[in-house]
């Protein structure tokens, strides 16, 4: 009895081998990653699941992305400030501010532009900055401001009194024509495109003092003015 029950046991062995060895596996070893069947090591409760290192378990897996695949947030676009430049600031320098009290018989007068006797190509009597009296155009109270070099090119500013926030500048040139000398200007801009003064001819008065006559186009029409020229730079 002991005999055909281990002869029986060899035969099984006998396929058990034969069938590994069909399907590739060494004695001994797994089939088909199987830890069921041929592992030698007993104990092995039934299943043919994957095997791991020192009997771990199956590590868990983070879930699949959405549809369209994980897309990281974008951050927020920079906000745009839509706040508004302070406008262009007056440009005083050289010219200083414009007082009304500038015309009051408390201020000390200043030199008053004197003209030569004869006109004449040399202008380097002008060098320096020269501030007309109080005049009225367009019903506003005003002072023009005329700054030259030693040849007669120079710079122009017109302010009203009552209006600090309004000015106007320009480009300035000085020259003979004829008998007189016109303070011409040119590239204007004003703050408000408001009218501005657009010349002023300028001959010898009492004492050799500049007499100048201005002009302006405005809505009103055409409107003149006589004023003199002091020294404020």
């Amino acid at each position: 009895m002991r005999k055909l029950t281990a002869a029986a046991a060899v035969c099984a062995f006998g396929v058990a081998a034969t069938t590994a060895l069909a399907q590739g596996v060494a004695p001994g070893g797994s089939i088909g990653n199987s830890t069921g069947i041929g592992s030698g090591l007993g104990g092995v409760i039934g299943g043919t699941g994957p095997s791991y290192p020192n009997g771990t378990t199956q590590p868990t897996l983070p879930p699949p992305p959405p549809p369209g695949g994980s897309v990281a947030p974008l951050a927020p676009p920079p906000s745009i400030s839509t706040a508004r430049p302070p406008s262009y600031p007056k440009p005083l320098d050289p010219f200083g501010p414009a007082t009304r009290s500038e015309a009051g018989p408390s201020v000390a007068p200043r030199p008053l532009l004197q003209l030569p006797e004869r006109p004449a190509s040399d202008l380097s009597f002008l060098k320096g900055c020269w501030r007309s009296d109080v005049f009225q155009l367009a019903h506003e109270s005003g002072v023009a401001t005329y700054c030259f070099d030693g040849t007669g090119g120079g710079r122009f500013l017109y302010t009203r009194l009552d209006q600090p926030g309004f000015f106007c500048r320009a480009s300035a040139q000085a020259a003979y024509l004829g008998t007189e000398l016109r303070l011409r200007i040119f590239a204007t801009t004003c703050s408000d495109g408001g009218a501005y003064p657009e010349a002023l001819d300028c001959s010898r008065g009492a004492g050799d003092a500049a007499q100048c006559s201005g002009k302006a186009t405005t809505v009103a029409g055409s409107e003149a003015w006589t004023v003199r020229l002091h020294r404020s730079r």
